[in-house]
């Protein structure tokens, strides 16, 4: 049995190679985005609106919903969407003592971090002294060189760390 859309004619765009620069592309990114706010504003963006700024910037349609999110909860954004900020996660010497002791379990540090912070949340800060942790924090070649993280957990965990 042949149903209405077998026969139809198949219609396969091919993805086509962008025209432009990634540069020019970046440039572009800002005054597209500012005129899909000015459609929001006026309660008129749709979803062809997205799709077809998509196609333009050869990004996914997903990519563009973010940066309107983003432009609206942070005006200043719009201004660069898609751009990277300066405030990243950096792997700290303490954090590396963390990994070889949870054996690279990065949800275990996650959860401890949490922990470590509501504690801090807790105490009265009149209870704070300024001595040093528990575990030392030390750099990522210690850990790794011919300790093992078994060797270097038994150190911590036993208090004979030198440091």
């Amino acid at each position: 049995m042949i149903t209405p859309d077998d026969d139809a004619p198949r219609l396969s765009l091919p993805l086509s190679e962008p025209v432009l620069d990634p540069t020019s592309m970046a440039a572009l990114r800002a005054p597209a985005v500012r005129r899909l706010l000015a459609l929001r504003a006026q309660r008129r963006l749709t979803c062809c609106h997205v799709h077809t700024t998509a196609q333009c910037l050869n990004v996914s349609d997903r990519t563009v919903w973010r940066w309107l999110a983003e432009a609206t909860t942070t005006p200043a954004s719009a201004a660069q969407p898609g751009a990277r900020r300066t405030v990243r996660f950096e792997i700290t010497p303490e954090i590396r003592v963390l990994l070889a002791y949870w054996h690279g379990n990065a949800s275990a540090v996650h959860r401890e971090l949490h922990a470590r912070a509501r504690t801090a949340a807790d105490t009265d800060p009149s209870e704070t002294t300024d001595t040093p942790p528990n575990i030392s924090p030390c750099d990522g070649v210690v850990i790794f060189r011919g300790l093992g993280c078994c060797g270097l957990v038994s150190r911590l965990w036993s208090g004979t760390w030198d440091g």
